[in-house]
């Protein structure tokens, strides 16, 4: 693999977050914020290290390492982790880490997006500070801080207020209840929480929550909620720390780590993941289950003809297409290529042929515009389904795959479903 392709292609990112890929916890790349965040110079210094556990701390390390194993072994999806590392001065950090399998020089390899959260750590640490320093931090304190008493606001600073909307304490103080400021999904884990804070079955809660600021637009604070005696009443203080561009970070890291960069469709591992609970459950409830297999046809001819950014606006279009023509139920992701699978869980094989014939006609209408013509394209589709010869979903697999290159042999831009001597 160029190194040069997989930077532009796989390792995309802003200049603000750290990037190592590494087997085994032996680097193979890292760019230069990554090492600056140990206290390196540039990348190159990572690559002189032996392992990369030389920046985790010991009783850290043997979590890395069955993660590492985990992932790579396909028994747990990639994901946002937190872990304690150490700079090259023996300082502790705190890093947020997004696991990314990927294939570097023709093996499987790990990708970390890795992002210090030392100072938002830091900021928790000290909204847990003593009752002494209460009033400290009230006072002209970043945080948010708010009393209520079962969800009636007795007290909030500005920063609270702010964080929630509204112009100044006043405001806010004159609404009957927080409740409405606080996501619906939420609801029933906060009355949970105000409950074993009264009633003293735990000194804290800390969590994080979706709420809403009074224009109706959405924030994620980090709370710290503990009992407090308020007038001689046992009441509840909120510590709040505005974190929704984290929040909103985590989930676009996340996206990217489940789902294909150009068609936004779920990438392979994804839905295979998926794929793979699917037909457990299916098979184990006798429920119908169909596969589709969907390959383009002659794609290479239009990339030789057209060049390769007709061949993704061809892509991209035809996934667009796909989402509107499919239910909620459904999945579509990028096997590879030009290659798709789709997933019709509850569907049995005349409904699936329907969806899938219904797909095949709508793309061979779609049109891109290339070199002051018209370009049209069409996609050939193998059918399985879930049946008593089925006991693998390789079998099921394997079965769509055969009837996909049937359809290619019969002419192409049609559907054909397994035959029972391909199940």
């Amino acid at each position: 693999m160029n190194p040069n392709v997989a930077l532009n292609e796989q390792l995309f990112i802003e200049s603000h977050y750290g990037v190592v890929i590494h087997r085994g916890f032996k680097p193979l790349y890292a760019d230069d914020n990554y090492a600056r965040y140990f206290g390196y110079d540039c990348g190159q210094d990572i690559l002189a290290l032996p392992s990369l556990l030389d920046l985790i701390v010991p009783h850290e390390q043997q979590n890395a390492i069955l993660a590492y194993e985990a992932t790579m072994a396909g028994d747990t999806k990639p994901g946002v982790r937190t872990y304690k590392n150490v700079d090259n001065e023996g300082n502790e950090i705190i890093v947020l880490t997004v696991d990314h399998v990927i294939e570097w020089q023709g093996q499987q390899a790990m990708q970390v997006t890795l992002i210090d959260l030392s100072p938002q750590v830091e900021i928790q640490r000290q909204l847990q500070a003593s009752e002494e320093r209460y009033r400290a931090l009230v006072d002209g304190s970043i945080q948010g801080i708010l009393v209520h008493k079962n969800f009636k606001p007795l007290f909030c600073n500005l920063a609270y207020a702010k964080m929630l909307g509204f112009d100044d304490e006043q405001a806010l103080m004159a609404q009957p209840s927080i409740l409405p400021l606080i996501a619906k999904s939420h609801h029933l884990q906060a009355h949970k929480d105000n409950h074993k804070l009264l009633i003293g079955e735990t000194p804290s809660i800390k969590t994080e929550a979706q709420s809403l600021r009074c224009d109706g637009s959405t924030v994620w604070l980090s709370l710290l909620s503990r009992p407090i005696l308020w007038n001689g009443e046992q009441v509840v203080q909120v510590t709040a720390m505005d974190i929704t561009e984290q929040q909103l970070l985590r989930e676009r890291l996340e996206h990217r780590a489940n789902y294909d960069g150009l068609t936004n469709l779920l990438n392979r591992r994804a839905v295979m993941e998926l794929l793979e609970k699917q037909f457990a459950h299916d098979r184990m409830l006798n429920n119908p289950l169909c596969c589709v297999l969907i390959d383009f046809d002659n794609f290479k001819s239009i990339n030789d003809q057209y060049g390769h950014h007709v061949g993704d606006e061809v892509l991209r279009l035809f996934a667009d297409s796909c989402k509107q023509s499919i239910r909620k139920s459904d999945f579509i992701g990028r096997w590879g290529g030009e290659e798709f699978v789709l997933v019709l869980p509850g569907t049995d094989i005349q409904q699936a042929v329907r969806i899938a014939e219904r797909i095949c006609n709508n793309v061979s209408r779609l049109r891109v515009t290339a070199e002051n013509t018209s370009v049209g394209f069409s996609v050939s589709m193998g059918v399985s389904y879930l049946s008593s010869n089925i006991s693998s979903l390789e079998q099921l697999l394997t079965a769509a795959d055969k009837a996909l290159y049937h359809a290619k042999d019969q002419g192409k831009n049609r559907v054909v479903v397994a035959s029972e001597d391909m199940l």
